[in-house]
């Protein structure tokens, strides 16, 4: 009998032992659960908020905004309506609270450009609050606010785009706002969840506590049920992390890499195991997608801006070695501008998603970016002029092809391009290359529209 006793009390011992590291396994998890979803949602927010100001960036034209003036304003000139309206267009259909542009005057002095504040707009030339976040968008790279700036209209988190004219360089900033206190619950919102979960799991684990020193075989099945719980908790915080639309399509491809969760309640500690892996493969997976949508273009899902500066940064260091061979080639899409007066916005979309899709039937789309609302450029290493040719002969029969039984609009789509390759005596960066294509380009389309006879579609 003594011996049936000293038996029972090592065996409630160990159990003991094992549910109070179980307990501590389960509060240390919601620590880490909660620190770590707090950190992704923070990152995708930020992330969701570059989107927007990279989109909005894309959509302007840096020549024309770094025209305007106070003038344009006072008299609402052309210029000044096209920005206002393609500013206007994002504030009403994106859930923002502002979105304006701004230039920089020296150092750390910026002012209002255009402001689509229908109710108490920035006036031109009106001073903006610094922020570490727009002096970096000043110096070509997108950034967000890392802490709520205040001003005269509210507490907001800001992203910033720089807007690049055609010589490459920073015409403008666009400015998105969101209310700090928008920001701010959207992080608390995904905390709390996370921080109910925990507690549940502690107050499960401590129910299962006291049920072990009553009955063993009851707590057992108690843990087991509470695990299983846990894990279902787990797998609908996933679901939460990979639910934006645009992200289930290539969810799909890498979802089935990870290990089927679905097992019997007798390896419930397994599956556990399974869901968190799974919600930790979630997180790394998403930020991988934001960082690769950073330098894709979001219209046509070529290269963008960024992606191209890459490349050229690239490029001017080969030219610096004496070791870069490279041929440029500038796209136009002609009479965007009057598509989009004309047809509207919609066409002007669909024109240039098709050119993009002409220019991938033909070449490698590792090398054709969007660096302007109308403009594409190829960078060709190791290629003359010639070289294109027979490519150039191609991309005219598919662009002839896709005017007869493709297209769905009655402009008929057309381009012009600007070709230079690098000299290596004369040229000492990309950008010089890039000026000589661009000369090339505003040749060919003098050309292009004396032979339209219609300089109002330019």
């Amino acid at each position: 009998m003594s011996k049936t006793k000293k038996k029972m009390s090592y065996t409630t011992k160990y159990l003991l032992i094992a549910c109070t590291f179980l307990l501590t396994v389960s509060i240390l998890l919601g620590i880490v659960l909660t620190m770590q979803s707090k950190l992704a949602m923070t990152v995708l927010i930020r992330s969701r908020m570059l989107d927007a100001s990279n989109t909005a960036a894309a959509f302007l034209d840096g020549d024309l905004l770094k025209s305007i003036t106070a003038v344009d304003e006072e008299d609402n000139t052309e210029n000044y309506q096209t920005v206002m309206k393609t500013l206007t267009m994002f504030h009403e259909n994106m859930d923002m609270a502002y979105i304006y542009t701004v230039k920089q005057l020296n150092g750390k002095n910026f002012v209002f450009v255009v402001d689509s504040d229908p109710i108490d707009p920035g006036k031109f030339g009106e001073p903006i609050v610094y922020s570490d976040a727009l002096y970096q968008a000043s110096q070509g790279v997108a950034a967000v606010d890392s802490r709520p700036i205040s001003d005269r209209w509210g507490s907001f988190y800001s992203a910033f785009t720089p807007v690049f004219d055609s010589e490459g360089n920073v015409a403008g900033i666009v400015g998105v706002d969101y209310d700090s206190q928008w920001f701010e619950d959207q992080i608390a919102m995904n905390t709390a969840s996370i921080l109910i979960i925990s507690v549940l799991s502690l107050l499960a684990a401590s129910f299962i506590i006291l049920l072990i020193t009553n009955r063993f075989r009851r707590k057992i099945n108690a843990l087991s049920s509470e695990l299983s719980s846990l894990s279902e908790e787990v797998e609908s915080l996933n679901r939460e992390m990979a639910s934006p639309e645009e992200f289930k399509s290539d969810r799909a491809h890498w979802q089935a890499q990870i290990p089927n969760s679905n097992v019997s309640s007798s390896s419930s500690f397994d599956a556990l195991g399974d869901k968190i892996r799974q919600a930790r493969q979630h997180v790394k997976q998403y930020v991988s997608y934001v960082r690769e949508q950073d330098f894709t273009d979001s219209l046509t899902g070529v290269g963008n801006k960024r992606a191209y500066l890459d490349l050229v940064r690239e490029m001017d260091h080969k030219i610096k070695e004496g070791s870069a061979a490279f041929t440029l080639v500038l796209f136009d899409v002609n009479s965007l501008r009057f598509a989009n007066d004309e047809y509207g916005l919609t066409i002007g979309d669909q024109m240039i998603t098709d050119t993009a899709t002409l220019l991938l039937r033909v070449f490698d789309p590792e090398f054709i970016f969007r660096i302007g609302s109308d403009e594409f450029v190829l960078l060709m290493e190791n290629m003359l002029p010639e070289d294109f040719r027979e490519d150039f002969e191609t991309l005219e029969n598919e662009l002839r092809r896709f005017n007869e039984k493709e297209k769905t609009y009655e402009m008929t789509l057309s381009f012009t391009r600007g070709v230079a390759s690098l000299d290596s005596e004369q040229d000492h960066s990309c950008s010089e290359v890039f000026k000589k294509a661009t000369r090339d380009l505003s040749k060919n389309k003098a050309a292009y529209y004396r032979t339209e006879g219609d300089r109002r579609k330019q």
